[in-house]
């Protein structure tokens, strides 16, 4: 092992997504390059969604994902610990090192190439070839399920349930909040920071460019939802996902912390198999993670309209998809084809 391969491991690893790019991570390395531990940082997502680091340890499985996959292709195994001190909470994976032949593996170049699109997709159909390599990338892990929907009526009626995500976004304060804390409005910022959502990004339409600043201030989202701002926001969400030739989820079969990493891998390795067929794709995941809360705590401090709204969507997507009453929903995605995108996230750079 030497810091040569060690940095392109790691190199890959950043590419991992993470909630509105807050990559809440930090690696610390041994003197000898054999082992690499791998850290939360819980003070990087501080949103509603991400209760008892839910959203942060799926960040922290698709990351895992990256490395495995990288390290295998360069002829690297890598022998790995979820959670190994119960003195250091915030240590999510050890992983030691040792030489061995290389494993190319098709996904590698995909971890490069994976993008977010928020843009609208074309409905094109998929082949019963592509659905059938989708299901099978996230064979290999244990516990995991997946449901694809690509019927134009199920998607239809999928579509419905998911524009819950959304809307929601534009009727709580805190989850507004922490989206338009996360947005960077100019590449100044996109470069000073290396972190968060260019706005250009977000799949915006002209229209949409011009009055979007002003739905940075929650004074003016309160009165525009008079209007109904947030259920036209829910609609665009619709008509996105109505437009997906493919809308698929992931669920597993726990619901701690070793469940949402081994989910994370899941999502990463279902989005380099869709990077690799030249599919496009857009994760809806603020629902699953609102849903999951509601199931640990009732969802705290949300009113009985929006606690209802998340109860009614679960029990909706149960009757929906393939997803078992028992089984914990990790991540939604809209998945189809799309034009290609010019501005892309930044990732900090690893001596930071």
């Amino acid at each position: 092992m030497n810091k040569e391969l060690i940095n392109k491991i790691l190199e890959a690893a950043i590419r991992a997504p993470s909630g509105d790019n807050v990559q809440p991570w930090r690696f610390q390395v041994s003197e000898d390059f054999t082992r690499i531990d791998l850290y939360n940082l819980p003070e990087k997502d501080d949103s509603y969604y991400n209760f008892e680091q839910a959203a942060s340890y799926i960040a922290h499985g698709a990351l895992l994902e990256n490395i495995l996959i990288a390290a295998g292709h360069m002829g690297i195994a890598v022998r790995y610990q979820l959670f190994p001190d119960d003195l250091e909470p915030d240590l999510v994976v050890r992983m030691d090192l040792t030489g061995a032949l290389p494993q190319p593996d098709p996904l590698y170049h995909s971890i490069f190439n994976r993008r977010t699109n928020r843009f609208p997709f074309r409905r094109v159909d998929v082949t019963e070839q592509s659905l059938e390599k989708l299901k099978e990338s996230v064979k290999c892990l244990d516990n995991i399920s997946i449901s694809l929907i690509n019927q134009k009526d199920k998607i239809n009626a999928l579509a419905k349930i998911l524009m819950v995500n959304d809307r929601l976004v534009f009727e709580r304060k805190d989850l507004h909040g922490f989206l338009f804390d996360k947005i960077r409005w100019n590449m100044e910022q996109v470069d000073e920071t290396r972190d968060g959502l260019p706005v250009e990004t977000l799949g915006l339409n002209p229209i949409e460019k011009v009055f979007f600043p002003l739905m940075r201030f929650w004074r003016v989202v309160k009165i525009a939802n008079l209007f109904g701002l947030s259920r036209i926001i829910g609609l665009k969400c619709w008509w996105n996902c109505r437009n997906a030739s493919v809308l698929a989820m992931i669920s597993s079969a726990g619901n701690d912390k070793f469940a949402f990493v081994q989910g994370g891998r899941a999502v990463q390795r279902l989005w380099l198999e869709a990077t690799n067929q030249g599919l496009e794709m857009q994760p809806i995941i603020g629902l699953p993670l609102l849903i999951h809360r509601l199931i640990q705590t009732k969802v705290l401090n949300f009113g009985d309209k929006h606690r209802q709204m998340i109860e009614r969507t679960r029990i909706s997507l149960i009757d929906q998809s393939s997803i078992s009453e028992t089984e914990t929903l990790i991540s939604s995605f809209r998945i189809g084809y799309g034009s290609a995108r010019t501005i892309e996230t930044k990732r900090r750079n690893l001596d930071s």
